[in-house]
This record gives structure tokens, C-alpha cells and sequence, in this order.
């Protein structure tokens, strides 16, 4: 059983490397009008050995308290969700069995590997076999979606990001969304990876890849990747100039990262006009402009509760707010069970075909699960947040090495992404980046607690 422990915790740092390949496989899949399940099921086995991994985990390390409260958590969960299928089955006009139990599937993905995750931390934190594998992975990941996208980009092969403006590229990658709030999520990991690697003028290569995924964010051409990489690197000067007088080591050296890193995000901001992203400031004149062109002379009513939104709003969650109307109207007009335990996917719909998220995390996952449902579904995320707050200000002037402040910036970002584009807590495609690193940050918390010092160990290898 140790030796399955181990074996297993290694793959699912090889997992993450290969997520991309998985999305992209998806995609083209998608564009030949085959089956787009791929990724999905081979997601969902690994959820499921994964929850076998947890409760063998849990019975090795005879932890009964943590066991305890662990699988006392999972089992409520699974009583609330099946509480909620039923509820719903017997009251909704319509429902789709499959796309409910799809929803949940996806929606459950997120607590297991999260837990999996953190435990195989632990597991791989051993003999030190986590630093040759993490961030290294992301790192990788990153470098394999720039390839992708580069390669997309040149043949001309892949997505629009926009299809109806004709705006941004998602490579081979089937949903913009989804790509913009990955490759949001791991840019600080990338990062903090590159900037420790390069660690003399030899090694002066890492920062390519960085570039390179600058390059490939941008193409994609939505706000949330865009303000991802502006907010990663602002950190990362932040970081470097502090440590620049802080510690020991080549001043010139420090000096000059912090100068690769300024230069860097005065070309991001060069570059901006040139970009996709820049357009989307004017998206109600472009929804009129481009629909003109298409011989439409009416919007649908749906698209003029879109014009009319505040153009703020509106810009800021892409038309959002009006799925959100009607997601809420549904709510106030559910049962008081449906409201304690959710509506499931896409609340009550009445036509297939208009089923629709809000596709806003929190917002999205209250609709599904209820009020109740919704806050057991959640502790988990709660839990990670409060503590990594009481760590972050606890040790403020500790947080400004490359590995805290990038962990920092990326979990922020995770946080922040599931709101501004939704995707990340119930996307299984995104939740597995955050969930790991939102595990490794909260694995790194728990040391440093417990021991009352940086566990500078575990770090990228030189």
C-alpha cells in the first residue's frame, strides 16, 4: 500500500504536465465534431482513484482525528448532493439526468483532488521528491500551452476566443474561458520558477519561456489573462526589489531582475493596443457594428438587457449579470427545498436549449447547491482561505520571497478568476491548477506554523 501511495503522488505531479495535452486533444476533437468527452473521463477515473488514494492515506497514517473529520466531510457532502438530485428530479419540469450528474461530477472534482493533493505534498515532502516535481510541472504545463498556441497561431488552425467578433485565439484549446483562467492561474507559478532558475546570466533562458507565454496570454485576448499577467509580474517587482535590499547575494544580479522584470511589464503595456484584449472595452458598439454587418437589424431582447447594462458591468463580467437575472428570478421562485439544497444545473430551466450558467463561480455553485449545500460545498475553500490569510499577515515581511509571493498572486488569482470568469472551481480542467497549488501553499502553511519558520526547503531546485 506505501509503495501505491508514493507511485500514485508522483503521478499526479505528472498529471498536471499533461493537462494541456488532454484540453488540446478535447478541442480538436471538438472542431472534427467527435465526441468532446475525452478529458472528462479520464479526469473522472482519476477522481475516482483518487478518492480510494485519500481513504487508503487516511487509514496508513491512523490520523483518526483529521480521518475523522475528512471523510465525515465527504460523506455529508455526498448526502447533501444526493439530497439535492432528488429534490430536484421530482420537482424540476426538466431533467436531464446526464447533464445533472455530469454537473455534480465536475462539481465534486474540485474538494477530492484538493485534499489528494495536500496529502501527496505530504507524502512526496519525504525524501524532498516534491522540489523535482513542483512547480516544475506547472512550469512545464505552461511551456506545452505556449507551444500550442504558438503553433495554432502560425497555422492558423485554432479557435476564435470571440467567434461572433472574430476577437482573440484560444489555440487548440476548445473554451476561452477556461484557457484564460488556467494559464492566469499558473503565470505566478511560471514565474517564480523562471526568476529562481535564472540565478545567473547563464541561465538566461528560463525568461524565454516567459516571454513566450506573455505572448500566448495575450493572444487570447481576454481581460481576465490580461490582468493575470499584469498583476503577476507588478507582484514579482514588488518581491524582487524587497529582496534586493533584504538579502545577501549579487546585488548587480538582483538588480538586474528587477530590471528584466520592469521591462517586461512596460512591453506588456506597449503591446496592449496591438492586442485583442484592447478592443473589448467597447463591447456594446462592437455587438451593434458586428451585428449590422451580419444583415440583423433587431437584437434580441437578451442582447438589448445587454447594451443596456452599465458599460462597466458589462465589461468587467462579459454580459454575465443578465444570466445572473435570470438565474436569481428562478431561485425566488423555487421551492424552500430547492432553495435550501439547489436547483442543480442551470437552476430551472425550461427548454434544453436554454439551459445556461451564470458561469460566475460563487454564484453559480449557490444555485446548484442551495444555500445550505452551498456552504458545506465551500468549507474546504473557506478553511484554505482564512488560514492562508492569518499566515499572510501573521508573517507579512516574510511573504516576499519569489515562492510566497507568487504562491500569493496565484491563489489570488484563482480566487478572483472564479468570479470575474467562472471556470476554475467547477471546471475540472482549471480546478486541478488550483487545487494544487492551493494545496502546496496550504502544505508550506502547515510546516510553517508548526515549526515557526519559512520552510525554505521546499523550493525550486537550483
Amino acid at each position: 500500500m506505501q509503495s501505491f501511495i508514493k507511485r500514485y503522488s508522483i503521478f499526479l505531479m505528472i498529471f498536471i504536465a499533461i493537462q494541456p495535452v488532454l484540453d488540446s486533444v478535447t478541442g480538436l476533437m471538438a472542431r472534427m465534431h467527435m465526441d468532446v468527452t475525452f478529458g472528462v473521463v479520464i479526469r473522472m477515473i482519476v477522481m475516482a482513484i483518487s478518492a480510494v488514494f485519500i481513504l487508503i492515506y487516511l487509514l496508513m497514517n491512523r490520523d483518526n482525528k483529521k480521518g475523522f473529520l475528512i471523510i465525515g466531510y465527504f460523506v455529508i457532502l455526498a448526502l447533501v448532493s444526493v439530497i439535492s438530485l432528488i429534490i430536484n428530479y421530482k420537482t424540476k419540469k426538466v431533467f436531464i439526468v446526464s447533464e445533472e450528474v455530469q454537473a455534480l461530477a465536475k462539481s465534486l472534482y474540485y474538494p477530492i483532488m484538493l485534499v489528494t493533493y495536500y496529502f501527496a505534498f505530504e507524502e512526496l515532502i519525504r525524501d524532498r521528491t516534491v522540489n523535482r516535481y513542483f512547480p516544475k510541472v506547472i512550469f512545464i504545463a505552461g511551456n506545452i500551452i505556449s507551444i500550442i498556441m504558438i503553433i495554432a497561431h502560425f497555422t492558423h488552425t485554432g479557435f476564435s476566443s470571440y467567434s461572433y467578433y472574430n476577437l482573440g485565439e484560444s489555440g487548440w484549446f476548445y473554451a476561452a474561458n477556461e484557457l484564460s483562467a488556467f494559464v492566469s492561474i499558473m503565470f505566478p507559478i511560471m514565474l517564480w520558477y523562471a526568476l529562481k532558475k535564472v540565478n545567473s546570466w547563464s541561465k538566461w533562458y528560463y525568461w524565454i519561456s516567459v516571454v513566450i507565454a506573455l505572448y500566448s496570454a495575450l493572444l487570447i485576448g481576454t481581460k481576465g489573462s490580461f490582468i493575470a499577467i499584469l498583476l503577476g509580474l507588478g507582484i514579482a517587482i514588488i518581491a524582487a526589489i524587497v529582496q534586493r535590499f533584504q538579502n545577501g547575494g549579487s546585488k548587480k544580479l538582483q538588480s538586474g531582475m528587477i530590471l528584466l522584470l520592469i521591462l517586461t511589464f512596460v512591453g506588456v503595456g506597449v503591446s496592449y493596443p496591438q492586442m485583442a484584449v484592447s478592443r473589448t472595452n467597447e463591447l456594446h458598439n462592437e455587438m451593434l457594428k458586428y451585428r449590422k454587418k451580419a444583415g440583423k437589424k433587431k437584437l434580441t431582447s437578451e442582447q438589448e438587457r445587454y447594451v443596456k447594462t452599465n458599460k462597466f458591468v458589462s465589461y468587467i463580467f462579459s454580459g454575465r449579470t443578465i444570466y445572473f437575472e435570470d438565474a436569481a428570478n428562478h431561485f425566488s421562485k423555487a421551492t424552500p427545498a430547492q432553495k435550501t439544497f439547489g436547483m442543480g444545473y442551470a437552476t430551472n430551466y425550461k427548454n434544453a436549449k436554454k439551459a445556461k450558467l451564470v458561469e460566475m463561480d460563487y454564484v453559480d455553485i449557490f444555485f446548484q447547491f442551495g444555500i445550505l449545500g452551498s456552504i458545506i460545498y465551500m468549507l474546504p475553500l473557506i478553511y484554505s482561505l482564512i488560514m492562508l490569510i492569518i499566515l499572510f499577515f501573521s508573517r507579512f515581511k516574510h511573504m516576499w520571497s519569489y515562492k510566497w509571493s507568487m504562491l500569493v498572486a496565484s491563489v489570488c488569482l484563482g480566487f478572483g478568476m472564479a468570479m470575474l470568469t467562472g471556470h476554475v472551481i467547477e471546471a475540472p480542467s482549471v480546478s486541478i491548477y488550483f487545487v494544487s497549488i492551493l494545496a502546496f501553499a496550504l502544505y508550506n502553511a502547515k510546516l510553517y506554523r508548526e515549526k515557526n519558520e519559512d520552510p525554505i526547503s521546499i523550493d525550486v531546485e537550483s
